[in-house]
């Protein structure tokens, strides 16, 4: 269903008075500043390094662990070249399917480990200096309420 509206479609643009050219730029930097010391920033910027050693930790496990026990399970699929004397799997190159590489595996842990605290860190030293919350709270259920008892307290008199 459509609806009309009272608002012309086409308005004529309103005539302002040209700023300055520096007190316009001044503006954009301010307001690029405050773009970037928002907490909305400094949260994506947290999910997305996260997020990319979250990978690296995954991608090591099925790499070093998951493939290893497969390889138990799946029994010999490997052949031993006759040149090197090595177990060679064609699926996996050179990697054996039944080597568990825990090794490298709690490598990456201690990586992860390491640059989520690292990360914990640089977010408390934020906070204390911006003197904010990471995540923007909105206003308290009390006082929302207090908010509404106000306005039903105004509309009754």
């Amino acid at each position: 269903m459509l609806y009309a509206s009272s608002t012309p479609i086409l308005q004529e643009p309103m005539m302002t008075e040209p700023t300055a050219p520096t007190e316009k730029k001044l503006n954009l930097l301010q307001e690029f500043r405050e773009f970037l010391t928002t907490g909305d920033l400094m949260s994506i910027a947290v999910a997305f390094i996260m997020a990319v050693i979250i990978k690296d930790l995954v991608q090591s496990f099925i790499d070093n662990i998951f493939t290893g026990i497969l390889g138990l399970f799946l029994g010999d699929s490997c052949k031993i070249d006759p040149d090197t004397g090595k177990q060679v799997c064609e699926a996996f190159g050179t990697k054996s399917w039944k080597t568990i590489q825990y090794g490298a595996f709690l490598n990456q842990l201690l990586t992860f480990v390491t640059t989520a605290f690292v990360v914990f860190l640089l977010i408390k030293a934020y906070k204390k200096l911006t003197k904010r919350s990471l995540a923007q709270d909105g206003p308290s259920t009390n006082d929302l309420l207090t908010e509404i008892r106000d306005e039903l307290r105004s509309s009754r008199e």
